[in-house]
């Protein structure tokens, strides 16, 4: 049930108990996605409005995170499959933003590369992330006066700081193109490229762990799809922007994102947006 408020100003950021009480809820919601996964005869898939598919196991997804989360931090949630109408929410200073199932295709697949995007909102930026991989139980988390983790919270390791060299690695999902001047300007600058694919948030999961270094997206995504990771990237020194350089507007009636580029390191966005700068 999505309340009108918050009850109250919770303090931030979130405590060790809240970070474990968390990931707890995402393992629940993740052990009902494998749990639909395994049988296909459950996975009654439907198209939404847009085209894009739905299964069982987005909607259990959303309905245990929805249920569980007030319990962490008392705020209205904003789920992809429970969209509050804009004037409701639109003047909320504080709420969750999630995503049950990011990757739905690749659950389709049986890629077993697909995650839970959950972000806590306060005042339209995300203040804290964490993406969680039900077929690992491995989360990604960070947040302010936080920092970046990996792992679980009984056993983490803090996430690395963000460090480039001249060989990169860009990623993209099994759909891409590689079409835009983003590669030609990190050439110019004197950057050796290779391309590798990854379903999902994952993509940002790996930029956080130092294992790639750019994901440009030049197709659509939505608030929910980059909320979580730009809360763990900022703490690692990385960033998601647009490709004029302008950050991400959350909190709009229209809830698609611009096209935009994750990047490991902040340094790379000089190389990428050269325009940007000027």
């Amino acid at each position: 049930m999505i309340s009108p408020q918050a009850t109250s100003a919770p303090q931030l950021p979130l405590t060790p108990v809240q970070i474990s009480a968390l990931y707890q809820l995402a393992r629940v919601a993740g052990d009902a996605i494998l749990t639909i996964y395994r049988d296909e005869r459950l996975w009654q898939q439907v198209a939404k409005a847009d085209n894009s598919p739905v299964t069982a196991a987005d909607i259990r997804s959303s309905e245990i995170l929805v249920a569980g989360l007030g319990a962490i931090v008392d705020c209205p949630v904003v789920s992809e499959e429970a969209l509050p109408d804009y004037q409701m929410r639109k003047d909320w200073p504080l709420y969750w933003l999630i995503d049950p199932m990011d990757g739905t295709r690749e659950f389709l697949h049986r890629s077993d590369e697909f995650v839970i995007n959950i972000a806590l909102m306060s005042h339209q930026q995300p203040v804290f992330g964490l993406l969680y991989r039900p077929t690992s139980g491995l989360a990604w988390w960070g947040g302010e006066g936080i920092g970046a983790f990996s792992g679980s919270p009984e056993a983490q390791a803090p996430l690395p700081t963000a460090r480039v060299t001249k060989r990169l690695v860009a990623l993209g999902s099994r759909r891409s193109s590689w079409a835009g001047a983003w590669r030609e300007h990190l050439t110019d600058a004197g950057y050796r490229v290779e391309t590798e694919s990854l379903g999902s948030a994952l993509k940002f999961a790996r930029l956080a762990e130092g294992g790639a270094d750019l994901y440009p997206r030049l197709g659509l995504t939505c608030e929910w799809d980059t909320a979580a990771p730009q809360a763990i990237l900022a703490q690692t020194g990385g960033a998601i922007v647009q490709w004029n350089g302008e950050p991400l507007v959350y909190g709009k009636d229209d809830i698609l994102n611009p096209y935009f580029v994750a990047v490991r390191d902040r340094s790379l966005l000089a190389a990428l947006i050269p325009s940007a700068g000027q």
